[in-house]
């Protein structure tokens, strides 16, 4: 790869914060469990959002959307190419996230398989959602500010697991979180691998899961104004609360998380407003996808298109002096994840990987779990045996894409 021809360092930095509302005001289908029986809520337990923080260094702009979602839906994606044609942003310029938690919105997704884990589809939610994404980045851009930002991680073992396979494997505790300033405003975009599933299959009530309680404390126990969550590397990482059972589970996982991060925040960030920032959005090569049945045998691809439709696979990027954001279009491992964080701390860089950037490619768990008799392995991993060494090649060129 060549020298990023968008890096550039401006005169000034300017930050916004904004979020709109994701609620429906009717009862909707949740999204997060295939074996959630009926999909409609019954109420709604706390609201959620789509939440954007903007960065314009007067050279280059970025908005950075975190929304309290099972993923981005590709549907979604496809109706933001469009509709921010005409506002001045474009694709690429927006990173997408979402919380992944397990009892939002649903109906977004088209298919048998889309039906299955997202409830019956209408294009009326789709249509929504990025509405109200396009709206959050509008007012977040007319809320801009003199800013100033800093990049923070701690270590959080106690609250997270491995899912797949238990202390047969490793985890990944890094919390990883920007500080950011706008005017007397002050906030925080957290990332955490944690899958937001305290709340189970059972529960038929719109949630944000941990996520939520973890935004909500922050605002109310601490000087923050403004505090955002967004998945991180969860494939095969689950949140550790104990015997707890749901919203007391949840509760315990979002308390724990934010007391965590309070305890930083209260000797103060080290801010800076000279900002380096660059961003990109390329295309994902991957094989042809393929559904395991059992450990020799899997569905053929037109199958797997018929039964979970197609979209275009993206890796989304964005560079902040010495922080690398990568954002992928899948549940990416932790396991992967931390041999990517010391790559990069190795090239004298920090790195934040997201999952859920507006694309959809299912797991990539470390390969040594290929055919693992699991969920994740067996029917979730779609692209071959080796793919998440690809995955990790195809990151390792992005970090010494920006180390140039």
């Amino acid at each position: 790869m060549t020298k990023n021809p968008n890096r550039s360092i401006g005169d000034t930095l300017l930050i916004g914060f904004a979020r709109a509302n994701l609620t429906p005001s009717e009862l909707a289908p949740l999204a997060g469990y295939g074996n959630r029986r009926p999909k409609e809520m019954t109420s709604v337990h706390d609201s959620i959002y789509v939440s954007t923080t903007v960065i314009n260094n007067g050279k280059n702009k970025i908005a950075i959307v975190s929304a309290d979602l099972l993923i981005i839906p590709p549907e979604v994606t496809a109706l933001l190419k469009e509709k921010l044609f005409n506002t001045g942003w474009s694709v690429p310029e927006v990173f997408l996230s979402a919380t992944h938690t397990h009892s939002s919105l649903g109906g977004w997704a088209p298919g048998l398989v889309g039906n299955m884990i997202a409830g019956t589809y209408d294009a009326k939610y789709p249509e929504f959602i990025a509405n109200q994404i396009v709206a959050s980045i509008q007012m977040a851009e007319k809320r801009l500010n003199a800013g100033a930002w800093s990049f923070n991680e701690l270590s959080i073992p106690t609250l997270i697991t491995n899912r797949l396979i238990g202390t047969q494997g490793i985890t990944d505790p890094s919390l990883k979180l920007m500080a950011l300033k706008s005017g007397i405003q002050e906030g925080v975009h957290v990332f955490y691998g944690a899958h937001a599933t305290c709340l189970s299959g059972e529960n038929k009530q719109m949630s944000r899961d941990y996520p939520g309680i973890f935004s909500d404390w922050m605002v109310n126990h601490t000087p923050l104004d403004f505090a955002v969550y967004s998945a991180g590397a969860v494939a095969s990482m689950g949140p550790e609360t104990g015997p707890r059972q749901g919203f007391d589970r949840a509760q315990f996982m979002g308390e724990e998380m934010a007391k965590q991060v309070a305890l930083i925040q209260q000797f103060g960030f080290p801010y800076e407003n000279q900002l380096n920032l660059s961003f990109i959005r390329i295309p994902l090569f991957l094989r042809q996808p393929m559904v395991k049945i059992s450990e020799n045998w899997a569905l053929r691809p037109w199958i797997f298109k018929w039964a979970f439709g197609h979209s275009p696979l993206e890796i989304s990027m964005i560079q902040l002096n010495d922080l690398v954001m990568i954002g992928l279009p899948c549940d990416f491992s932790g396991e992967l994840a931390v041999e990517l964080y010391a790559y990069a701390k190795s090239k004298n860089l920090n790195l934040i990987i997201s999952s859920f950037n507006g694309g959809y490619a299912g797991y990539v768990p470390d390969d040594k779990w290929y055919d693992l008799e699991k969920y994740e392995p067996r029917s979730m991993s779609w692209y071959g045996h080796d793919n998440g060494a690809y995955f990790v090649e195809i990151i390792k060129l992005l970090i010494d894409y920006n180390q140039s």
